[in-house]
């Protein structure tokens, strides 16, 4: 769809490291899950601080071992907080083999260890693994990351490649794929013969198929047409159609609980933006805050009024709390100026509707979402849109359009009073 500038060009250069610990950490839960924890109690490392059952199970692990000191709201949305007191006391699992492991107890250990889509969705992976009946005619495995600036994927793929494909591997087992597709970007094409490499891992066809450079070539339905031709409908699941796709992250946490046996309490993310004075990939404890992130760093030009972005900066949000925390979901932490826009009316252009993906309008999200306007909002199927920021880029009036629907869908789903 369109080209954005970035800095993938630097730090995809730049190792993974490893980011120290904060004394202090945020971890978020959505309503649905339960904390099983309370305020003055100590826990290990690992140890399980929230979890909800049923088909969307899935569960929250202390990140270091401590002590809870309570709970907090940060942005209208429930935290544990944690105090670190480094001494890295861990619980320790029992051993997990592998290549020995049967389909259905490698999806218990994903659920066990609370494995989430790490793309952004945060979608349960032992629900999208567990197929069912449905044949699986390609595993797509998502190497896209076409947001600008995030460079975490690539990293893993240029320094983790037998591990993704050992990940690879055991999910295969679950959902016997026919064929496994690696999609990369144009830009990207040097990661090709390191992954053709590692073919040999397993019994199955796989092909490393290089994609346009191109935003957002890196959403599952864009993908999915990318690499298969098919042009499959917003809400619907991909494995009914026998596809099923994969982020590369995720791969990455799925390895560390069968290989390392360790739940989802860490995730390579990209420092970068261009007032981040200390630039790279780093593998961080899930719970981090942001301003933790950004003291790291430090701040290229002190005189520049900057902001943090969680995320990338077409999909991602500005941090308006700094101890909002890095999630299983957050790609990147972009150190950027604050950008002040003259916001002017709509003038009808129709350039967002042009790079919506989606194809919807997103100027009547606007319209409608200022009159509060639910209907309407669900007559022009704004529960569709993927949240990608294409038309906000594109828009020549600057007009709030990220805004309008992000509100508009909290308006939809009720969880916004008028």
């Amino acid at each position: 769809m369109m080209h954005i500038p970035s800095l993938k060009h630097i730090t995809k250069h730049y190792p993974i490291e490893n980011l120290p610990d904060s004394t202090e950490f945020f971890i978020g839960y959505k309503s649905m899950l339960k904390p099983v924890v309370e305020p003055g109690q100590y826990v290990k490392k690992y140890e399980l601080l929230a979890e909800t059952e049923g088909v969307f199970a899935t569960k929250l692990h202390a990140p270091v071992s401590g002590t809870i000191a309570g709970f907090q709201d940060i942005d209208g949305k429930p935290h544990i907080k944690l105090v670190n007191d480094f001494k890295e006391d861990a619980l320790v699992f029992p051993h997990i083999n592998p290549e020995h492991t049967e389909p259905a107890e490698i999806l218990e250990i994903i659920k066990h260890y609370g494995i989430e889509g790490s793309g952004g969705a945060r979608f349960p992976a032992h629900t999208k693994y567990a197929v069912n009946d449905n044949k699986v005619d390609v595993f797509i495995i998502n190497g896209a990351e076409c947001e600008p600036y995030l460079t975490a994927d690539y990293v893993l793929m240029q320094n983790k490649p037998e591990a993704l494909f050992k990940a690879i591997v055991c999910i295969q087992k679950v959902i016997r794929a026919k064929k496994v597709v690696f999609g990369i970007e144009k830009q990207h094409k040097e990661l090709a013969p390191l992954l053709k490499k590692h073919v040999g891992l397993g019994n199955f066809p796989l092909e490393v198929k290089i994609l346009p450079n191109t935003y957002p070539q890196g959403g599952e339905l864009q993908l999915i047409k990318s690499v298969t031709g098919k042009e499959l409908p917003k809400g619907i699941v991909p494995a009914q159609h026998g596809i099923v796709v994969s982020n590369v992250g995720t791969l990455w946490a799925i390895y560390n609980a069968l290989y390392q046996n360790k739940p989802y309490i860490e995730r390579v993310i990209a420092l970068s933006g261009t007032l981040a004075a200390k630039k790279g990939n780093y593998n961080v404890k899930i719970g981090t805050p942001i301003s933790f992130l950004a003291n790291f760093s430090g701040i290229v030009d002190s005189h520049t009024k900057h902001q943090v972005i969680v995320g990338g900066p077409m999909m991602g949000r500005q941090a308006k709390h700094p101890n909002t925390p890095v999630t299983k979901g957050t790609g990147g932490i972009l150190i950027m100026p604050e950008e002040k826009k003259n916001q002017y009316n709509c003038i009808e252009c129709g350039y967002c509707s042009d790079a919506c993906p989606q194809r919807l309008m997103p100027m009547e999200f606007a319209r409608f979402a200022q009159k509060n306007d639910k209907d309407k909002l669900i007559t022009y199927h704004l529960s569709d849109c993927i949240e990608c920021g294409a038309c906000a880029y594109i828009c020549p009036s600057d007009v709030p359009l990220m805004r309008s629907i992000f509100y508009g869908k909290e308006l939809i789903k009720g969880t916004i009073v008028i």
